[in-house]
């Protein structure tokens, strides 16, 4: 099963190479961006260490073990995340039935759409009294497993309370005991937490890898896949959300507004986008300017090849309008290079209706 685990080689050789050479650490540090295969790759570790399987392809996925791993029912499996205030005792019972609920509805998100997050009712982090489940369940016997295995997700929302009573944990856990710590954010970590770990990074992953997954494991077309791994930036989380959203919202405005300022249709464009609206969600606007960009990037590429356009039917409609256009490879890097300076706009909370009409009027002189 780890073979299923795409771009990321040096992360699954160290792994592999710890199991054949028993030189296991009881501490691990799993870090690096969001959707690179973190989770997956710590579940399938553990998974390995536990397979009853006699064959070299461990884990195996389909001995007792495994499929008990996979359905996040092993008794020797502990797995703590971000979660609000759910009030659980110490053997991981709720003391509420609407805690109980969140979390049953968590679970089976993870364990069927994992690509997709989950938003609980209220803020979250990971919490103290997670912590005290975890060290409670460590001090039980081992039920079955070779090694106990507990994983830690978004373990950079550990406040302090929580990382001072889980660092007596990490620095002396049971034997037969593997602590799989996973984060985004090292840095957000205290030292003596990352100095307790075996470190593992997880890089991003390519367009090409992105695209690989996208087709063969998700069976998108090669269009969809292609654009979302184009704006998806090494995510294969975003990835599959962009390429499950292809008709999304901010799709059909990045086109339309492209459409209305190549063709000089500033009314049109106000009275669409402007006199309706008082404004935009700043998310929204981020979407549709990694929309826009790729479209004008497209642009340029369908007059040097064409093989490598993502929204071919699109750029055609256009071309007519550019196709004398002489200053056409000028036009596109300054706007792309305006983009990116309005997105860091929108972050700093300039008015987001504000900003498209810029981008709108930049277009419009620029490109018609």
């Amino acid at each position: 099963m780890f073979r299923q685990i795409i771009g990321q080689d040096h992360a699954i050789g160290l792994l592999q190479k710890a199991i054949e050479n028993d030189r296991i650490a009881q501490a691990y540090l799993f870090h690096g961006g969001d959707g690179v295969g973190k989770f997956v790759s710590a579940l399938y570790f553990g998974m390995a260490v536990n397979c009853y399987s006699a064959g070299e392809f461990r884990p195996c996925g389909v001995c007792v073990s495994c499929r008990k791993f996979l359905s996040f029912e092993h008794k020797d499996f502990i797995y703590i995340f971000p979660t609000p205030n759910m009030k659980i005792g110490l053997s991981g019972e709720f003391k509420e039935g609407a805690s109980a609920k969140e979390y049953e509805a968590y679970m089976h998100n993870k364990i069927n759409t994992p690509w997709k997050d989950y938003y609980f009712s209220s803020a979250t982090e990971i919490r103290k009294e997670s912590i005290m489940m975890l060290q409670h369940r460590m001090e039980l016997s081992i039920h079955e497993a070779n090694y106990r295995i507990c994983i830690v997700e978004g373990a950079e929302h550990m406040n302090n309370s929580t990382t001072n009573a889980f660092l007596k944990t990490l620095e002396e856990p049971p034997q037969r005991t593997i602590i799989i710590l996973i984060t985004e954010k090292v840095s957000a970590l205290l030292p003596t937490v990352v100095s307790r770990c075996q470190s593992v990074y997880f890089k991003p992953l390519s367009r090409p890898q992105v695209m690989q997954i996208l087709s063969e494991k998700f069976d998108f077309d090669s269009h969809n896949a292609k654009i979302a791994a184009m704006l998806a930036g090494g995510n294969l989380k975003t990835a599959i959300r962009i390429a499950e959203e292809s008709n999304s919202q901010a799709r059909q405005i990045a086109f339309r507004i492209l459409e209305l300022a190549i063709s000089k249709q500033e009314l049109v464009f106000y009275n669409e986008f402007v006199k309706v609206r008082e404004g935009f969600p700043v998310a929204l606007i981020h979407e549709v300017f990694n929309y826009i960009a790729v479209v004008i990037s497209d642009l340029l590429m369908a007059r040097e090849n064409a093989e490598y356009v993502i929204n071919i039917d699109f750029v055609q409609s256009l071309q007519e309008n550019l196709k004398h256009n002489p200053e056409l490879e000028r036009c596109v890097h300054e706007t792309l290079i305006l983009i990116e300076d309005y997105k860091r706009k929108l972050d700093g909370h300039v008015n987001s209706t504000l900003v498209l009409i810029n981008l709108f009027q930049h277009i419009l002189k620029s490109f018609s």
